[in-house]
């Protein structure tokens, strides 16, 4: 009986360090897993898995940032490595204009500019970059003893000229090639006006996807200045704001980035996914969204408050337009029904004014945030035909085709509150596949998704106490059926013709100033231009 007692013993015994070893194994699996989970999180880690190192190929030594992993720049952490370990360099010797700390693209967020280190304040101060069959880029800088400097060529040595009036440092820069088949120089074609382009870089939004599609920045040569890099969205518009730039990076996420190209912040959009556009209001981004997995799409609003990251759902359209939701049909093939299509938004004090494309019609939208209700519509009678929604439409004034398929509709203030201007793109385009049996019989001249005879940029007046729109201003553009924008800046218009491959700037008489054409397989979806004087304070 004892050895019976002591051989079960020692079955329970081996049982017990068995449990205790699998428990360990189990532990120890479940640790690593967290452990590798989550050590990009981890400052210590990142530490040791990040160095600046010195570069000497372009002549001046550049510092450069390697990683001994595959490390995503989309991390608030891995930020803040990068800039701790700046400021280490920053610290280790003196450095002034004619020594200075010169770091490449060190958070990652601009694929062709530098970081630059210059030891003291210099109010005098300028950059021109010469770069071989090039035309030379030049920029004031003020007030500051550091900059990113953009303006640099990919794939070539570029002569970096640092001035102030005391001194000037002279620097070769041999500028890594950007990874996309993107154009470096852009085909152009001078137009009839002599006036000057608008300082600023224009920004080729989407350029030939919706996803993974950076930011590209030409100059008025059309030569590639910087790539801002994007994780897996396009990007529809970059907002500026207190020196800081918004731009989505993904399509449920947005990022701040400073003027030293770091980001500062990222905000989740949680359950809703972002297409087409955005604005400031206040403290707040408005954007346009789906929720992800509903049945319908591109036909709601959010906020995003960018203090406390709050996320919060102010209009779904089929709340106040339900009788087009209604009139709509899922067509064969599709998996979401797009009965709308928001495409763009444009703030009017409390109000918010949309282009709804699918349905060719601009809708203003009163108090949106806390009681939105509809105002007024604007679009031909027979697009809302046998609905309830007379009543809310504006009568056309004069003898013109209303716009079809319009996108960037932006409110321009007039004279007074009650009597302003609406400009858009008119893609002229006649095509609503939610509603097959609706007749184009009042858009003369209106064309397809692959031809078409001619766009326009279009102007009304508006006319709020005689509910009218009249075509106050016309222009033909390049036609194309979707993804286009036009913008006002100065007395310039910016017109981005996405089918046509092509965007121009045209003085305040319409006369084009010059256009520029580059290479894709589809289109890009905006073309916006921007002064980025936040890089340079």
């Amino acid at each position: 009986m004892k050895k019976i007692k002591k051989h079960k013993k020692k079955i329970l015994i081996g049982c017990l360090i068995l449990v205790i070893l699998v428990g360990a194994c189990f532990g120890g699996y479940k640790y690593y897993k967290h452990y590798e989970a989550t050590k990009t999180e981890n400052k210590n880690w990142l530490n040791r898995h990040i160095a600046l190192e010195v570069n000497d190929e372009g002549v001046y030594e550049v510092n450069t940032i390697n990683t001994d992993e595959d490390l995503t720049i989309f991390n608030l952490v891995y930020q803040d490595v990068i800039e701790s370990k700046i400021e280490e360099l920053k610290n280790s010797e003196n450095y002034s204009l004619d020594n200075p700390l010169i770091i490449y693209n060190p958070y990652g967020t601009g694929s062709l500019s530098y970081y630059v280190y210059l030891g003291k304040d210099y109010d005098d101060l300028s950059y021109t970059i010469k770069t071989d069959g090039y035309s030379d880029y030049s920029h004031d800088l003020s007030g500051s003893d550091e900059y990113q400097l953009v303006g640099f060529v990919p794939g070539e040595v570029n002569n970096l000229t640092l001035s102030s009036d005391s001194d000037e440092k002279k620097m070769n820069i041999t500028t890594p090639d950007i990874k996309e088949d993107v154009d470096i120089t852009l085909e152009q074609t001078d137009g009839e006006s002599n006036e000057d382009l608008t300082d600023g870089l224009y920004a080729v939004l989407g350029h030939d996807k919706n996803y993974e599609a950076n930011i590209y920045l030409y100059d008025n040569a059309g030569v590639l200045r910087n790539e801002l890099v994007l994780d897996d969205y396009r990007a529809d518009r970059i907002i500026f704001d207190d020196d800081y730039m918004y731009y989505p990076y993904k399509s449920r996420g947005i990022m701040k980035v400073n003027s030293l190209g770091k980001i500062v912040k990222m905000y989740d959009l949680g359950k809703y996914r972002m297409h087409h556009d955005m604005i400031l209001d206040g403290n707040k981004l408005v954007i346009l969204v789906d929720e992800v997995g509903a049945d319908t799409k591109e036909d709601v609003i959010i906020t995003l408050n960018l203090n406390t990251g709050e996320v919060k759902e102010v209009v779904d359209m089929k709340d106040l337009l339900g009788e087009l939701y209604e009139k709509a049909v899922l067509p064969e093939d599709y998996e979401t029904l797009d009965w709308l299509h928001l495409n763009c938004l444009t703030l009017k004090g409390d109000d918010l004014i949309l282009s709804a494309r699918e349905v060719s019609t601009i809708i203003y939208l009163s108090d949106y945030a806390t009681n939105p209700k509809i105002k007024y519509l604007i679009a031909d009678e027979s697009m809302l035909e046998g609905t309830s929604y007379d009543d809310l439409l504006y009568t056309k004034v004069g003898d013109f085709v209303s716009q079809a398929g319009q996108h960037a509709v932006t409110y321009i203030p007039g004279e007074s509150d009650d009597e302003y201007y609406l400009i858009m793109f008119n893609n002229n385009y006649a095509s609503i596949v939610t509603r097959p049996d609706f007749k184009w019989d009042n858009y003369p001249g209106t064309g397809s998704y692959e031809d078409g005879e001619t766009s326009y940029y279009y102007m009304y007046k508006v006319n709020e106490k005689d509910k009218t729109y009249e075509l106050e201003d016309s222009l033909e553009i390049p036609y194309s059926s979707i993804v286009s924008s036009v913008q006002l800046l100065d007395d310039n218009l910016i017109v981005g013709s996405g089918m046509d491959n092509s965007f121009g700037e045209y003085d305040k008489d319409g006369d084009l100033i010059k256009e520029f054409r580059y290479g894709a397989k589809k289109y890009a979806y905006r073309v916006f231009k921007y002064s980025f004087d936040n890089w340079f304070k």
